[in-house]
């Protein structure tokens, strides 16, 4: 207390106490009564949860603990929470976030903190269906795509020639020229797609070797076949 002999003191224990004021009047007569100073410093328990992964199948998860009957609940930031107020919200951010939750015990009036960090991966993979490729009457298969990333799944289309639709370089023998499209997924499902176009030449050129010829005594050579034809690349 802040005095023992005034009528109103200030008091602030640290426990619950029972506190007997005694008056003495002028005629030397006294009396008492008591009063009950309450303490209350209960400290809440804030738990806002074990740490969660985001990514691009997982979009959105639940963060903190359950609630306690008489705390109250305040999130922040707010950037992608389903609520500020309620125990346990939804969190979806874009980004990375740490969230920290401030428990208010409602009898107290005391506070306590924790934190929780949403870790967010949406970063596609990187899908190269590798250069455009040609094919001829000489070449006929060629491989297409680029080396496999450890933790990514391939997925190629159309089917239509290729040895495989599930490795990241199949070998392609297409009928005609044809544009294939790889579908890469990374780990944290995210996904990424590439085109490549084999072309397919396979013009059958002509052949002419002329009209038959007679050769005599008079006639001793002659010239067979036609003109060649050029081609041009």
């Amino acid at each position: 207390m802040s005095s023992t002999s005034v009528a109103q003191p200030t008091a602030n224990p640290s426990t619950t106490t029972t506190y007997i004021v005694t008056v003495t009047g002028s005629n030397g007569c006294t009396s008492t009564d008591a009063v009950v100073v309450n303490v209350n410093t209960t400290v809440p328990t804030a738990d806002a949860g074990a740490d969660k992964n985001l990514n691009c199948t997982t979009t959105s998860t639940t963060i903190g603990t359950a609630g306690v009957v008489g705390n109250s609940y305040s999130w922040s930031p707010a950037t992608g929470l389903s609520s500020t107020t309620v125990a346990q919200p939804t969190a979806n951010p874009s980004a990375t976030t740490t969230y920290t939750l401030t428990v208010t015990n409602a009898g107290s009036g005391c506070i306590a903190t924790d934190v929780v960090t949403v870790n967010v991966n949406t970063t596609p993979p990187t899908a190269n269906a590798g250069p455009d490729k040609n094919l001829n009457c000489t070449t006929t298969s060629t491989t297409i795509g680029t080396a496999a990333v450890a933790g990514n799944t391939y997925s190629w289309s159309p089917a239509t020639g290729l040895s495989s639709t599930s490795v990241a370089q199949p070998t392609a023998n297409p009928s005609t020229t044809t544009t294939y499209i790889v579908t890469v997924t990374g780990s944290n499902g995210c996904t990424s797609t590439d085109a490549v176009i084999v072309n397919v030449n396979t013009t059958v050129p002509t052949a002419d070797a002329g009209v038959d010829k007679n050769l005599n005594c008079t006639t001793t050579s002659t010239t067979i076949g036609t003109a060649g034809v050029v081609e041009i690349l």
